[in-house]
């Protein structure tokens, strides 16, 4: 792990991308102490203010503070989309290394189920998840699990097949290991390196589903703050309080621009053959 973030801060990409994580993950971390009022404190006769003293960037429509919600919400954002990420890698790679070790009709009959999922747009099947399960954090956590795990299910399954094939997992067959043993001992530790890059960039995907379904009104409900549904509400007063759409949006770019450099740099140290092509 030291020598991870050490090759991370030492990559330009990298460095940038540890700095905006670190820099918004604080802010979570750290939201009632950094947040100047409550999330949902409303101020009277201080509705859809502009930037000021006393709020930097103004108020919402109830007199929320707009800087306030916005630091919270990233409580809401960052849990959501790693959470999902967790329960999306866990399913997806079980079905994975499950379906490349065994094969035949359990490799069929698995993958099936995974390509029927991944055959509808994710913010479309997250939608549709939500609305059979009801809005909520924990269902918007699990919609976009679900939409998430054939990513990894391809991908641990095509690392299982090709394991399979090498002598060391024959030589523990002979030994008369069991699959079980097989897939979690041998062939897993193997396919940590591909998957840890995958989870970084899906962790950006997730967050960006996360803030979708709260802007279409199906994520995390009022009062509780997301940046989703901060831009969702600063629609109707983008000529009054420009900057109640700006807030959110950048604290959301921030952490999308964090996610992409680090899974970049990850994917260069845990795989090099990637940076060979692209560099061909």
């Amino acid at each position: 792990m030291t020598e991870t973030f050490a090759y991370l801060w030492h990559h330009r990409g990298g460095r940038i991308g540890l700095i905006c994580l670190t820099f918004m993950v604080s802010v979570a971390v750290f939201a009632p102490v950094l947040a100047p009022y409550g999330p949902n404190e409303q101020l009277s006769g201080s509705e859809l203010m502009g930037m000021s003293a006393e709020h930097w960037f103004g108020t919402d429509l109830l007199g929320r503070d707009i800087l306030s919600r916005t630091i919270y919400a990233s409580r809401v954002s960052l849990t959501a989309g790693a959470l999902a990420v967790l329960l999306g890698a866990v399913i997806g790679t079980f079905i994975g290394l499950v379906a490349g070790t065994l094969g035949g009709w359990a490799d069929s009959s698995l993958m099936r189920l995974s390509d029927s999922i991944s055959a509808f747009p994710a913010i479309l099947l997250g939608a549709a998840i939500v609305a059979i399960l009801g809005p909520g954090f924990l269902q918007v956590a699990v919609a976009i699990a679900i939409a998430q795990s054939p990513l990894f299910a391809r991908l641990a399954r095509a690392i299982a097949m090709s394991e399979a094939r090498l002598e060391y997992i024959e030589a523990a067959e002979s030994m008369g290991a069991s699959k079980a043993r097989i897939i979690f001992r041998h062939i897993l530790p193997n396919a940590a390196g591909p998957l840890v890059v995958q989870a970084s960039l899906s962790v950006g995907i997730a967050i960006l589903m996360e803030s979708g379904l709260s802007f279409l009104g199906l994520g995390v409900q009022p009062p509780t703050p997301s940046w989703g549904q901060m831009l969702s509400d600063s629609l109707r007063f983008l000529d009054f309080v420009p900057v109640y759409a700006v807030v959110p949006g950048a604290a959301l770019t921030i952490v999308l621009v964090g996610i992409n450099l680090v899974a970049d740099a990850l994917r260069d140290k845990l795989d090099p053959q990637s940076k060979q092509k692209a560099g061909s």
